[in-house]
């Protein structure tokens, strides 16, 4: 089936540049169109594939918008990156983008991924790496930690996490709960969710070391939030029934041997509520949220 393609740019170059590297795959590319503006953007119909130049925001953050974006539409993002390639690429994927690509754009290396089903490189390979000595090694790495952190980029983490546990703040969490429901329903992948219940309320300190225990089994690509002051929820995606069970029961495990005490000064109870889609009755994200979070007394 074919994609269109939204470039969305108003440099006359990276514009051409899309459109040659659609024409390298027109099983995979359909309609191929053009926004310069955020108001010419706002009038298109856009579902398929879209390459978003940074420069059309400066000085603002592409990454921000990209986040309001993609909760509103169901598209495979990549964002164009002037800097290094693996920075941006990981801050990409951190927002919900398919990923990013370097400027000048190459049209061939462009066309693999457009043609690619999930925005993932499908026919080039890297290169085998070099050997490198020790000494070289060394130096490498010290001039990589010497480097300083974007201040952009700081500032975004600061944004989308939760200061007392070090976790997903809520909202942008509820956020990636939206797109993996969606490539979950999209593409058929399992995506589990799992809410960590407790039946009173702890000191922000200690809320750290439950952070640490869930953190403890999560892998990269899951993503764990402190929900409220009493619910903590992490999304496991491309894991099915079996694999949710096991990652609730370990982590509840952890928790129980954590032996907390609440406000009051008793023991905390824990319980945890596990699910997965796709499932034919969820019929949106929040009922997805809703049917593990604990429901009022």
């Amino acid at each position: 089936m074919k994609r269109s393609l939204t470039v969305f740019s108003a440099d006359a170059d990276i514009v051409t540049a899309c459109q040659k590297a659609a024409a390298l795959v027109p099983e995979a590319i359909g309609d191929v169109q053009v926004s310069a503006s955020l108001m010419e953007l706002a009038e298109q119909t856009v579902d398929g594939l879209v390459v978003v130049d940074p420069a059309v925001f400066a000085p603002l953050s592409v990454q921000e918008w990209s986040l309001e974006f993609l909760r509103n539409h169901r598209a495979l993002l990549f964002l164009l990156t002037q800097g290094d390639l693996a920075d941006a690429d990981g801050l990409a994927r951190f927002v919900g983008a398919q990923g990013a690509v370097s400027l000048p754009i190459q049209p061939e290396a462009l066309a693999d991924l457009l043609a690619s089903p999930f925005g993932a490189p499908c026919s080039v390979k890297p290169a085998p790496a070099p050997s490198v000595d020790a000494e070289t090694l060394g130096k490498s790495l010290t001039a990589m930690l010497g480097n300083r952190i974007d201040e952009d980029r700081e500032v975004f983490l600061r944004h989308i996490t939760d200061a007392e546990t070090g976790l997903f703040a809520s909202d942008y969490w509820e956020h990636r709960l939206d797109e993996e429901f969606k490539r979950s329903n999209r593409f058929r992948f399992p995506l589990g969710l799992v809410a960590f219940s407790m039946d009173g309320e702890v000191a922000d300190a200690r809320a750290l070391e439950v952070a640490s225990v869930i953190l403890l089994d999560t892998r990269d690509v899951d993503v764990a939030a402190r929900w409220d002051h009493r619910t903590f929820v992490a999304l496991l995606p491309h894991t099915g029934p079996a694999g949710v069970a096991l990652f609730a029961e370990r982590v509840t495990q952890g928790l129980k041997k954590l032996g907390l005490k609440d406000l009051m000064s008793e023991t905390v109870e824990w319980e945890a509520s596990v699910g997965v889609c796709p499932d034919a009755s969820l019929v949106s994200a929040q009922a997805f949220l809703q049917s593990v979070l604990p429901q009022p007394a």
